[in-house]
């Protein structure tokens, strides 16, 4: 749906002005992003065509910051103005908003290394604004009953998921969702997420994720199932896909 693609679009732009970009100065590639060409490649016919750019520019020294600020945020940027402007279309922005999604989560083997905590450990969380608790808080406890070491936030801001992540080590990440209602503050903390901790795993639970089959490709997650039995399987998935980790059982 186009709110849910301008939601994430505008997310991205936003966190761009929140950035310290002098950080960055010394570090900036020599050759300038191409924005106008990358924003016709999020929303051309050729689905690899943005992911290309991308990754040229990191061979050519970009850093995954450097690709984060000055590459894919200005060019959400500029998407949201021609949007404003009546120049790029609905069907335009959906691609775009997935595409930008999916190129975020891709960049994580260009992301700083990333050490996690050990053993099979994750943050469970509600999206911002969700009042429905029960059925994460029973997974919880059951995840915890199988062994994981499972932190629990009910209803917390964007800005404290991103920094627990961040400063507690998270490798895996657990939404719970239950409504589309929540759909544009689920693509705010992905996008947060894949920004500042793009190794992480994020997995979607909850109504949202009964409704939606094709929920985590929509969104940029690694993983989504309603089901517990489903749950249990994913999570494990998702364990195994970290490395280092897999034998930490």
């Amino acid at each position: 749906m186009i709110t849910f693609a301008h939601e994430v679009i505008s997310r991205l732009a936003r966190w761009a002005d929140d950035v310290d970009r002098a950080r960055h100065e010394a570090e900036r590639p020599r050759q300038q992003p191409d924005v106008p060409e990358l924003c016709r490649a999020l929303i051309s016919l050729d689905p690899q065509a943005a992911r290309k750019m991308i990754l040229k520019a990191h061979d050519e020294g970009a850093s995954h910051a450097d690709l984060c600020l000055y590459h894919i945020s200005p060019a959400a940027h500029r998407l949201g103005v021609l949007w404003d402007l009546g120049r790029v279309s609905s069907s335009d922005m959906r691609l775009a908003g997935a595409r930008t999604l999916t190129l975020l989560r891709d960049l994580r083997d260009l992301a700083p290394p990333f050490e996690p905590r050990r053993g099979r450990c994750a943050l469970f969380a509600t999206v911002p604004g969700e009042d429905h608790v029960l059925g994460i808080t029973m997974a919880s406890d059951l995840f915890r009953d199988d062994g994981w070491d499972v932190h629990l936030e009910l209803g917390t801001t964007e800005e404290r998921l991103v920094e627990m992540v961040k400063r507690a080590r998270f490798p895996i990440v657990g939404l719970s969702a239950g409504s589309l209602e929540r759909l544009p503050a689920l693509a705010h903390v992905i996008v947060a997420l894949r920004v500042v901790a793009p190794k992480v795993l994020v997995f979607v639970g909850g109504r949202l994720a009964r409704d939606d089959d094709g929920l985590a490709a929509r969104v940029g997650a690694d993983g989504a199932a309603w089901q517990m039995e489903h749950c249990r399987t994913e999570l494990e998935r998702l364990h195994g896909l970290l490395p280092g980790l897999s034998q930490s059982r």
